[in-house]
C-alpha cells in the first residue's frame, strides 16, 4: 500500500514517510488507523504498551530537539525552525511540557538568527505566560531579558526598559555567576543608554563592572565593556570608550561569532573617528570590518557601514565617492529607528560638506523625526538643534 493510500484524516502522506524512516512516533490514534487501513491488529502493527510508549515518545521528542539544535549551529535555521515548531505542537499535545518549553526558546532564538522578530516575539510572549516560566526566577528573567533585547531592536524603547527591569527584578536573587543575572542587566543598561536615561545607565553599569570578574562567560565580559564604552560615548567621553573597545574586542574573537565581531569593529571605527585615531589604523579596521560584513553582514549592518564609510570618505576629501555613500543610508529590515537616525545625522553632514545642502538638511530633519518617535529626546534634541543651524547656514549664503 502506497503512502497516499495509508494517508488520510489527520494522517499526510508526508507525515507515513516520517513514520517509515523512524523519524516520527505515531500516537495509539494515529497507529491504530494505520493498522486498520493495513488489515492488521494493532499488535502486529507494533504499539508497545503506554507507560513504555509515553517513554518513547519523550526519547523521540529529546532527539529531535538535539538535531534541531544541532542543525541551528551549523547554520541550518529555517530546517531548525520547521522542525521546532512541529515539537512544540508534539510535546504540547503529549503533556511533555519541559520539552515544550526548551523547544519554544530555541525556536525564538531561531527566529532571531532568521530575521523574523514578529515570530519571535510571538514565542517569547507565549513562554512570558507559561506557568513553567512563572514558576522558576531563572527563567522569566531569561524571557523577560529576551523580550527586551527584541523590543530595543524594533525601536520600542520604553517597552525595552519595562522588560528588562522586569528581567532584573526576576533574577535578583541570583549572583553574578548566574547567565540569566548578566543578561537582565546588560538588556537593561543597553535600554536606558538608547533612551538616554545616562544617570540610570550608569548606575546599572556600575553593578555589573564591579562584578566583572565574576561573569561566567568572556563572551559576558566583552559585551559588558561593550556596554560601558557605548556609555561614555553617549555622555560625550568617547575617549574613554577606547580601552574598553579594546578590551571587548579580545574577549569576543572573530572566531566565535564573525558578525559581532564586526559590528563591534564597526563600533569601534566610530569612536576612533571622533578621537583622532591614525588614518591608517581606521582603513585597515574599516576593510577588515567590509571584509567581513561581505560574507556575515545583514542589510542593516551593511546601512551602518555605509554611513561610517561615507565619514571616512569625506574626510578624505573624497566627495563624489562619499556622497553616493551617504545616498546608502535608508531604511533596512532590522535597522532599529533610532540606529538608523544616528547614519542619517552622519549622511547628513557629509551631504552638507560635499555640497548638497538641501539632502543634508532632509536627512537631518529625518533623523530628528526618528529620535522623536522613539523616545530618545535628548538625541531628538541635538539633531533638531543642527538641522537649525543647517537652515541658518544655508540662508546666509
Amino acid at each position: 500500500m502506497s503512502q497516499s493510500e495509508l494517508a488520510g484524516g489527520e494522517v499526510s502522506p508526508s507525515y507515513i514517510s516520517l513514520i517509515e524512516s523512524g523519524r516520527r512516533m505515531p500516537s495509539e490514534e494515529i497507529a491504530q488507523a494505520i493498522a486498520e487501513r493495513l488489515g492488521v491488529p494493532l499488535s502486529e502493527f507494533g504499539v508497545v504498551p503506554p507507560a513504555q510508549a509515553n517513554a518513547d515518545e519523550r526519547a523521540d521528542l529529546v532527539r529531535r530537539l538535539v538535531v534541531a539544535r544541532s542543525a541551528r549551529a551549523e547554520g541550518g535555521s529555517a530546517f531548525a525552525a520547521e522542525e521546532l515548531v512541529t515539537l512544540v505542537d508534539e510535546a504540547d499535545s503529549l503533556g511533555e511540557d519541559d520539552v515544550a518549553w526548551e523547544a519554544s526558546w530555541e525556536l525564538a532564538e531561531t527566529y532571531g538568527d532568521l530575521d523574523q522578530p514578529v515570530d519571535r516575539d510571538a514565542v517569547l510572549r507565549r513562554l512570558l505566560d507559561d506557568p513553567l516560566t512563572n514558576s522558576s526566577i531563572r527563567l522569566r528573567a531569561r524571557v523577560a531579558a529576551a523580550i527586551a533585547e527584541l523590543a530595543q531592536s524594533r525601536g520600542r524603547l520604553p517597552e525595552a526598559v519595562r522588560a528588562a527591569e522586569q528581567a532584573v527584578a526576576a533574577a535578583a536573587e541570583l549572583d553574578a555567576s548566574a547567565l540569566e543575572w548578566c543578561r537582565a542587566r546588560l538588556a537593561l543598561i543597553a535600554a536606558y543608554t538608547a533612551c538616554d536615561d545616562l544617570d540610570r545607565a550608569g548606575d546599572a553599569l556600575h553593578d555589573i563592572l564591579d562584578r566583572l570578574d565574576e561573569l561566567p562567560t568572556d563572551r559576558l565580559r566583552g559585551l559588558a565593556c561593550w556596554a560601558a564604552a557605548d556609555l561614555h560615548v553617549a555622555t560625550g567621553h568617547p575617549a574613554d570608550a577606547v580601552p574598553l573597545l579594546e578590551r571587548a574586542a579580545e574577549l569576543l574573537p572573530p572566531r566565535t561569532d564573525l558578525r559581532q565581531s564586526a559590528r563591534l569593529a564597526l563600533t569601534t571605527v566610530r569612536v576612533w573617528l571622533a578621537t583622532d585615531r591614525p588614518a591608517d589604523a581606521v582603513d585597515e579596521r574599516l576593510g577588515w570590518t567590509r571584509h567581513a560584513f561581505s560574507m556575515v553582514g545583514t542589510e542593516a549592518d551593511r546601512v551602518q557601514l555605509a554611513a561610517v564609510e561615507a565619514t571616512v570618505l569625506a574626510r578624505k576629501g573624497l566627495f563624489e565617492e562619499a556622497l553616493s555613500r551617504a545616498d546608502d543610508v535608508r531604511p533596512a529590515p532590522g535597522l532599529p529607528p533610532h540606529e538608523l537616525a544616528e547614519s542619517l545625522l552622519a549622511a547628513a553632514e557629509v551631504q552638507m560638506a560635499g555640497g548638497r545642502a538641501a539632502d543634508g538638511e532632509k536627512s537631518c530633519r529625518r533623523a530628528a523625526e526618528l529620535f522623536d518617535e522613539t523616545g530618545t529626546h535628548r538625541r531628538a534634541a541635538r539633531a533638531w538643534r543642527t538641522l537649525v543651524g543647517l537652515v541658518a547656514e544655508r540662508g546666509e549664503r
